[in-house]
């Protein structure tokens, strides 16, 4: 299946914000605003509970089964895991939302393993995800 050229580009897109904020505090600390942290943390909780969201209609079509049921359980844990993790402190959410991003790949692999392949779907999740994580990484580091 070929996936829409908007959808790399959207996906493409959204890491712009995770890429800013840490890219801010490296390049300019002194004149990043207060409310830059809070920011990054609340968009990076946003983009993973809608990748959940995401996980969740791919398993939406397959519910009556045993595995769809698995997805739609494991869709919503995601949600409630990014929702968590954002009432963190600064210093342990990153770490958190980390943990849910990778929970998010090792469920996308499940869902290409299990629900229904989709491998460029898959591909730019897994990208995605990556481009995330060294985000994540980058701004931990940062301190």
């Amino acid at each position: 299946m070929n996936l829409p050229r908007l959808l790399f580009a959207l996906g493409y897109a959204g890491l712009l914000p995770f890429i800013a904020g840490p890219l801010w505090l490296t390049l300019s600390p002194q004149s990043a605003p207060v409310w830059l942290d809070q920011a990054w943390l609340l968009y990076a909780a946003l983009i993973a509970a809608f990748m959940s969201g995401t996980f969740w209609g791919l398993a939406l079509i397959v519910a009556e089964n045993p595995a769809g049921l698995f997805g739609l359980v494991a869709s919503a844990l995601l949600m409630l895991l990014s929702w968590g993790a954002v009432m963190l402190p600064f210093s342990l959410a990153l770490p958190a939302l980390a943990g849910v991003f990778i929970l998010l790949a090792l469920a996308e692999l499940w869902r290409e393993r299990v629900l229904d392949p989709m491998s460029s779907y898959f591909r730019l999740r897994v990208v995605l995800t990556l481009g995330v994580l060294v985000c994540i990484t980058w701004r931990h580091w940062l301190g």
